[in-house]
């Protein structure tokens, strides 16, 4: 059920032609996405398809493979919502042990109500799962300063 990455990773900036001229205010959104879905959607499932520790490269926020906390998850009402992705280092888990195992929580919980999380870029790319293809989004946030991604796909083209 994971949906595979189709276009390199893009830095996002307002006047950029996206694949989805549609999704534009997802990609924008600044506030809990599991808010603005509880507005289109009466029931949300917060699905964990994994959440372990490993090593893990993303090139916005280490130049090599780190140790940390990888979690994947699947919002769902009647049909899916949004694959999410969040990995946290090792040195993000010791600035907020919470983050070292979400497990069900949701992570907007944390990000829109802690003033240590600072968002920095966002890009976008396309995803493809069972032949349709979706946008991904990819945010950059740090935790003092330790950097940490939350990728989601939005499995619909509104």
């Amino acid at each position: 059920m994971t949906p595979k990455i189709k276009t390199n990773w893009h830095l996002y900036t307002p006047d950029l032609e996206i694949s989805f001229p549609k999704m534009k205010s997802w990609v924008e959104e600044n506030n809990s996405l599991m808010n603005r879905l509880r507005l289109l959607e009466t029931k949300i499932d917060l699905i964990v398809l994994d959440e372990q520790i490993c090593k893990h490269h993303d090139a916005q926020t280490s130049a090599e493979p780190v140790l940390g906390n990888l979690r994947k998850i699947l919002l769902k009402s009647d049909h899916n919502l949004v694959f999410a992705e969040s990995f946290f280092s090792q040195d993000v888990i010791k600035e907020f042990a919470k983050f070292g195992r979400l497990e069900e929580e949701p992570l907007g919980k944390y990000l829109f109500s802690d003033s240590n999380i600072k968002k920095h870029e966002t890009y976008i790319a396309d995803y493809e799962l069972d032949g349709q293809t979706f946008l991904g989004r990819k945010c950059i946030y740090s935790y003092n300063d330790q950097k940490f991604s939350v990728i989601e796909v939005f499995l619909f083209n509104e």
